[in-house]
Order: structure tokens, then C-alpha cells, then sequence
């Protein structure tokens, strides 16, 4: 009897512990999620689901004794789908040099700020290819802000094979335009104490926002482009593109 009601007394100090918890971190838990709050409700249902599922499993155990692996399963399934929910918004904004992150920075950015949109990230690859150096991959997940663009900037060295596919991809889409018009800019550039003013070509429907994203060993490039082109999409408010240079095999992608 008394090992029965020591048991009981576990059970249910297990049970007020998954209470507190999922009660005191759910609120933490939505303004934590803000930024990939597209994906919220599907984590919301099934965290609730198991809420629910959890205290009816324990009472048919407490009552005949079956379903203890279907209850644990259940409560192991809760916290780590939780654990998930919680470290989604880290895996947005870091791994930025990680090619193993590059499918779930992705599908984190598709679905998690614009919510299933089917063209958001149709000029982006689907995978990366194998001949990629000089990776980097930059996610701006959600926010409260009104006028906020979360945009995603993607760049990286690949061979001729992999750009004539995606120029094959760009020809075919609607609303996308191609420019190879090269003009010249100067900006000024740190050089050992002291801002030296340099001169860079490249495409004139290179955003001039984009130059502040790349990495020195891809503003390298732009010194002389004389052999890019710009693919971009003119059917939404705010841009989505690609720039391709033949000449150092340089792709950079942006929305």
C-alpha cells in the first residue's frame, strides 16, 4: 500500500511539473515564436493535442494499468516538439556559413514568415549544388513592425553547368526580366586607418541594398563584372533576383 501511494504521489508530481511548465512558458513560447509565427499553429495544435492527451493516458494507466508506453511517448513527444518549437527561431538566423542548414533556413524562412507562400522563394534552389564555395546564406525572419521585409540573401561560387540551370529556371519564369547593362560605382572602403574611395562595375539592377550583405571575397568580384547579368522579378512590391557573373561563377539570390 505504501509503495502504491509513493508512486501515485511520482505520478503526480511529474504531472504538476508538465503543468507548470507548458502554463508558465506558453506565453514566453508565443512571443518567442513571433518571428516565424506562420508555423506557430501547427506546433500550437499539436502541443495542445498532447496537453490533452497526456492526463487521459495517465488515468487509464492509474485506472488498469496499460498505455504507460503510449504515456510516455506522449510526454517525451511534448518536450521535444516544445524543444523544437523553441530553437526554430535560433536556426533562422544563424548558420549562416553552414551548408548542412541551408534546407531548413529555407523552409523556416518559406513557411514560418510568409506562410505557405507558393512564389516567395521560387528564384531561390531548391538545393544547393555541388560545386558551392564561399557559402553564405543570410535568413531576416518576422516582426511586429508594420513595414517590416524579411529577406533572405543567399550567395556562393559555382561552375558554368549549375548557372546555365538557372538561367534555364530565370527564362522560364513569369515576370522576370533580364539585364546585363554594366555601370560603374564608387564607394568608399576601409583600407588599413583610413576610407579610400574605390570604383566597382557591375549590373545597373544590382540593388544597391545588396552590397552591404556581401562578404569581401565576393565584393572582390564587382572591381571589374564585366560578364553579369540580372535576373529579377517584377510582379510584387519589393524585388526578388539573382545576380550571376560568368566570368568568377559568383551567384548571389536575394527577395
Amino acid at each position: 500500500m505504501t509503495n502504491d501511494k509513493q508512486n501515485k504521489s511520482g505520478w503526480r508530481v511529474v504531472n504538476a511539473f508538465i503543468l507548470i511548465i507548458a502554463v508558465l512558458c506558453f506565453p514566453l513560447f508565443l512571443i518567442w515564436s513571433i518571428p516565424v509565427a506562420g508555423l506557430t499553429p501547427y506546433f500550437i495544435i499539436l502541443l495542445l493535442g498532447l496537453f490533452i492527451l497526456i492526463p487521459v493516458l495517465y488515468r487509464r494507466y492509474r485506472k488498469n494499468g496499460k498505455c504507460l508506453i503510449a504515456l510516455w511517448t506522449a510526454r517525451i513527444s511534448f518536450v521535444l516538439i516544445a524543444a523544437l518549437y523553441a530553437v526554430i527561431p535560433l536556426i533562422g538566423t544563424r548558420f549562416e556559413h553552414n551548408k548542412d542548414f541551408y534546407i531548413p533556413k529555407k523552409l523556416i524562412y518559406t513557411y514560418g514568415v510568409y506562410n505557405l507562400s507558393a512564389e516567395i522563394d521560387e528564384m531561390l534552389p531548391e538545393k544547393l549544388p555541388d560545386k558551392c564555395r564561399e557559402y553564405r546564406f543570410i535568413t531576416q525572419l518576422g516582426s511586429i513592425a508594420q513595414d517590416s521585409h524579411p529577406s533572405v540573401y543567399l550567395m556562393f561560387y559555382t561552375d558554368g553547368e549549375t548557372i546555365a540551370e538557372y538561367e534555364d529556371l530565370f527564362s522560364g519564369l513569369p515576370n522576370c526580366v533580364k539585364s546585363d547593362e554594366i555601370g560603374s560605382r564608387s564607394r568608399s572602403v576601409l583600407e588599413g586607418d583610413k576610407y579610400v574611395e574605390v570604383t566597382y562595375d557591375h549590373p545597373q539592377n544590382f540593388p544597391e541594398h545588396i552590397w552591404t550583405w556581401l562578404e569581401d571575397t565576393h565584393k572582390k568580384e564587382f572591381l571589374d563584372m564585366r560578364d553579369a547579368v540580372v535576373y529579377r522579378k517584377t510582379d510584387t512590391h519589393y524585388s526578388r533576383g539573382c545576380l550571376i557573373d560568368h566570368d568568377s561563377g559568383l551567384v548571389v539570390f536575394w527577395t
